[in-house]
Order: C-alpha cells, then structure tokens, then sequence
C-alpha cells in the first residue's frame, strides 16, 4: 500500500509537466514489487520523490535456530536500517500496520527482539506500540521540526467478507462504497495506539487518518482481479485482494490530502 501511494503520487505530480520526460528514475529502474528504492526526479523544479520500504519501520533480522533454519527475527527497540536514507528528505510520510497482522508477527513466537533477548512469546499489539516508540524516539532525535514536515499515514482497513484472504474472504461485486453507517463496528486499536505515541512526542507529526475515510471504500479494492488477470486468467477466489487497493484509486485522495496539508501549512 506504501508502494501504491507513492506510484499515486508520482502520476498526480506527473500531470502538471509540461515536458513528462523531465521525470525520471535516477537510476533507471521500473517500479516493480521486490525493489525497495525508487529516486524520482522532477529536473525542471529539482524536486526527488523518493521511496523507501520498510514495512515495520524497526529493523528486521534473522536468527538461526537449533536446526541451523534462518528464522525472522523484530527488534522493536531498534530502528530500521534504512533510517539513514529518512534523514535525506524535506517532507516524510510514514505508515506501518499492514504487516503487523501477518502469521508469524501476530503470532510473535521466537519473534521480537528487544536488545540481545529473543522473546519466546510476546503479544503483538504491545510489540507494535513499542516499535513506534521506537521510531517517534528516532524522530524526536534526528529531526529539526523547522527544517522538515513529518506526516503519518494512518492504518487502511481491509474488507473481507466471509473469511480472510486465504479462507474464502469476499469482496467480489462490490461496485459502490457504503454510504450510511459504518463498515467497522470498533475504531482500529492499532489507530489509538498510533494517536497516542504521536501526542507524546516532541516533534509535531500530522496524523493523515485515512482510517474512516477508507472504511467505506468496499468498492475500491483489486479483489480476484491482478498480475492473472493480464495472463488470461483470474485469481483463486480463495485469494482475494480485498486489502490492497486499485490504482487509480483510493490512495489518489490520501494524497491529495497531503496536497491540502502544504498548502494549508505554506499559509502560516
């Protein structure tokens, strides 16, 4: 979804030149799903729009365990490696979220680290509340509140009806969002926790809370449509996509959001 957003973003700044081929990947590269560094330039404003993966936004790690397997391994104390490259930019979009309801970090079992310590089990929820102390530290620490703008993106819900993407989970048909009531009974928990640590710290971060906004979109997601799709085929209907979102699309208007947010804040 983060890799989404930026291709979002990348195509609305992409319509205002005049001349498209000023706009380019530094290196080359096409935008693909296993890399996880993109340098856009916009040569006639010298403007870089950079992205940069990093799902949980702590560092990821192995651990090889008694077989002699590799095993994946959280340290929630510390911040990801690819911190470095954040510090490069003059406005920052974080989220984290999505991957925090995977398998093995729901389950957490051999899992999170904290210093040197493998914890045999450790919920999940307090894992992620403290891996964004982790990095509200980190941008307590490195960042110059008046020199950069800090924005975090909020938590997308999905909307599988009837199971989970791997269990029958549905959104197939789905051609109009809802427009009355609620698709969630509950505000995320995840949400709350993100309000939270963002209230505690020292430098000023802007909630993007797409959380609501999204929630109606139940007609917005790729669903058994995708990559089979263009070889003649469609996805297993026990394999529906019904978190991600399709392009154009959704992330369209988080990013116009953020659009707002400067215009709002060049005003003061």
């Amino acid at each position: 979804m983060n890799r989404n957003q930026f291709e979002s973003i990348l195509c609305l700044l992409r319509e205002g030149l005049t001349n498209k081929s000023k706009m380019y990947e530094v290196h080359g590269y096409k935008i693909t799903k296993g890399r996880g560094y993109f340098i856009f330039k916009f040569e006639d404003y010298n403007c870089t729009v950079v992205f940069v993966r990093s799902h949980f936004l702590v560092k990821e790690g192995i651990r090889i365990n008694e077989q002699g397997n590799s095993n994946p391994t959280l340290s929630i104390d510390k911040i990801d490696k690819t911190s470095d490259r954040w510090k490069q930019a003059d406005i920052l979009i974080f989220n984290t979220a999505h991957w925090w309801v995977h398998g093995k970090t729901a389950r957490g079992i051999n899992y999170y680290k904290e210093g040197d310590y493998l914890y045999p089990k450790f919920d999940a929820v307090e894992a992620y509340q403290r891996a964004l102390k982790t990095w509200a530290r980190w941008i307590d620490e490195n960042i110059k509140p008046e020199a950069k703008l800090v924005l975090y993106r909020g938590y997308s819900s999905a909307h599988f009806r009837g199971g989970d993407w791997n269990s029958g989970g549905s959104c197939t048909g789905e051609s109009e969002p809802i427009l009355s009531g609620a698709v969630l009974d509950t505000y995320p928990l995840k949400m709350k926790i993100v309000e939270e640590v963002i209230q505690e710290m020292k430098v000023p971060v802007i909630l993007l809370n797409v959380t609501r906004l999204t929630n109606s979109r139940k007609d917005g997601h790729p669903g058994i449509y995708g990559k089979a799709l263009k070889e003649g085929k469609m996805n297993s209907m026990r394999r529906e996509d019904c978190s991600h979102w399709c392009l154009p699309g959704v992330p369209d208007a988080w990013n116009e959001l953020i659009y707002a947010t400067l215009v709002y804040k060049k005003q003061f």
